[in-house]
């Protein structure tokens, strides 16, 4: 697994370079279970890898070249520390799929959080974005193996840190996410913040797409980038994710159903 733990080192220092596509799709079924599914495609880093680590020593550590594995977060959060046991229940079924084939430069990634009701999902945003369960530890838990530290070592900055500046709110005929003022001037104390605010100015993009699949049509949203579907049951929320640090606003919605 060490071209594993590679191939995660470099995703995180090369996530704000324009070579991620986010997909987030938030799927609520009358009765208030669903699941919230992120997809990442980071196939553009393999050309980036092989400059950075080089072909040869990429064929040495991992002469398949393709893997297609799903790991469930049971067996994940069994080696986080600092996880209380109700965030280990809530997110013991949910998973993580990895897709990776060098020879057609295929880097994927699918996390798949169910769940059972609508205070259920209130609660797996909570842990993605309090920092407890954050990406980092995700992946090193999945890439780490016997104890290795790759990375958890990584300075690189963590997904899970643009939710955070968000208070995320649903219940049953609602359903919104608004900017914490008090969050926001946190995360602008973070001394990474500068490092990845330079993204904005160096024409980067980072194409982040919302997309809320809800159990009844829309009655209102505040969002003007809002696209309904025809039956209006459906929500899709277009962004460039390196816009979120100089207009963190254009992220809230306000979604009436």
């Amino acid at each position: 697994m060490k071209i594993t733990k590679i191939l995660f080192a470099i995703a995180c220092v090369f996530c704000l370079g324009g070579c991620v596509q986010i997909d987030e799709e938030i799927d609520i079924t009358g009765s208030g279970s669903g699941q919230w599914i992120t997809r990442m495609d980071m196939s553009q880093l393999l050309d980036i890898m092989q400059n950075y680590v080089g072909k040869d020593e990429m064929e040495k550590q991992m002469p398949q070249k393709a893997m297609d594995t799903t790991v469930f977060f049971q067996s994940i959060l069994d080696t986080v520390k600092n996880v209380s046991p109700d965030k280990k229940a809530l997110l013991k079924d949910a998973k993580v799929n990895m897709k990776l084939n060098m020879d057609q430069k295929v880097f994927k990634t699918k996390m798949d959080f169910p769940f059972k009701n609508l205070h259920d999902l209130q609660s797996i945003s909570t842990s993605m974005s309090d920092g407890s369960l954050g990406t980092t530890q995700l992946l090193k838990g999945l890439g780490s193996g016997k104890g290795d530290d790759v990375a958890g070592n990584m300075q690189g900055p963590d997904i899970t840190q643009f939710n955070s500046i968000y208070d995320f709110t649903v219940k049953d005929g609602l359903i919104s996410r608004k900017l914490n003022a008090e969050k926001w001037k946190s995360f602008q104390n973070n001394p990474q913040f500068g490092q990845m605010k330079e993204a904005t100015n160096m024409g980067m993009e980072i194409p982040y797409t919302i997309t809320i699949n809800l159990p009844r049509p829309v009655k209102k949203v505040d969002n003007a980038l809002a696209k309904l579907s025809d039956d209006k049951k459906s929500i899709t929320l277009k962004y460039n994710l390196i816009e979120v640090f100089d207009h963190p606003e254009k992220f809230e919605y306000t979604i009436a159903y």
